[in-house]
């Protein structure tokens, strides 16, 4: 892929305490290290209710 061993800008939902509600924020990504792999997620579905 093109971003291949480069560090990429991109959304993520953190949890930055269990408990709390999660920040949406622009993050840097490194490139994976050996025995990792960078995974991109196309879609994403969260449920919010249990009916």
């Amino acid at each position: 892929s093109s971003s291949s061993g480069t560090v990429i800008r991109c959304r993520a939902a953190v949890a930055w305490a269990a408990g709390k509600s999660l920040s949406v924020e622009e993050i840097e990504v490194a490139p994976p290290k050996a025995h990792e792999v960078r995974v991109k997620v196309k879609f994403c579905h969260l449920r919010t209710n249990n009916h």
